[in-house]
């Protein structure tokens, strides 16, 4: 084994320790009331996520991918303790939200099927689409999350106690060494962990600063 195959491993497996972490902090809050997973949230972020780990592993991207498996299944076991807890009612753009994550989810898997394709696309469109589908899933998807994390920044936003700042704080740095793990560095591989990163960042900066204003304002 090669000294860069043994760092991208090393990188990998550490991000996959942070995720564990992160996640491990996250449902030990929930069970003791301190958080509320949001259940249709955590879905498309799940589904997204699991497209985003699919393009990864058809691009070879190694053990960069690896992170993308457990956030995959964090984010569903996420969504069901979400309704566990009786979060039942969801407004109408987040289900908006998730239609769009799966057509994304739908689309990859029909552009990994030519014969699909052939029986619905013209051939300069189906070459296209054939040649540049794993970017434009990977785009696709994290251009949904990134919107996807508009109901986060507003639960954050005017109920910052409801959530964990720490969780979206290791969220956002386990894509480091993630990134740093990639096997094959491309916009296919790269995209979805990089808005990730700050996507996760920036909902911990909001939390942590709404904390402290509303808990300034309590004491005045």
């Amino acid at each position: 084994m090669s000294l860069a195959a043994s760092f991208k491993e090393v990188m990998g497996a550490l991000a996959v320790g942070i995720a564990a972490c992160a996640y491990a902090i996250y449902i030990w809050q929930s069970l003791r009331g301190g958080a509320r997973p949001h259940p249709l949230s955590w879905l498309i972020f799940g589904i997204l996520t699991g497209t985003a780990y699919l393009v990864q592993l058809d691009q070879a991207a190694g053990p960069g991918s690896w992170v993308m498996a457990i956030t995959t299944a964090a984010c569903f076991i996420l969504c069901l303790m979400g309704f566990w807890f009786g979060e039942r009612t969801f407004p109408w753009f987040e289900w908006a939200f998730l239609l769009a994550a799966t057509i994304v989810f739908a689309f990859y898997l029909v552009s990994r099927s030519p014969h699909l394709l052939a029986a619905a696309l013209p051939g300069a469109a189906q070459d296209i689409l054939l040649r540049h589908a794993p970017e434009i899933s990977a785009i696709l998807a994290t251009l949904i999350n990134v919107l996807g994390f508009g109901p986060t920044v507003t639960k954050a936003w005017s109920r910052p106690q409801s959530d964990s700042a720490t969780t979206f704080l290791i969220n956002g740095l386990k894509f480091i060494p993630a990134l740093f793990a990639m096997e094959r560095v491309s916009i296919a591989t790269c995209v979805y962990p990089a808005a990730l990163l700050v996507a996760n960042l920036a909902v911990a900066l909001t939390i942590y600063l709404r904390r402290r204003h509303v808990g300034r304002w309590a004491i005045l």
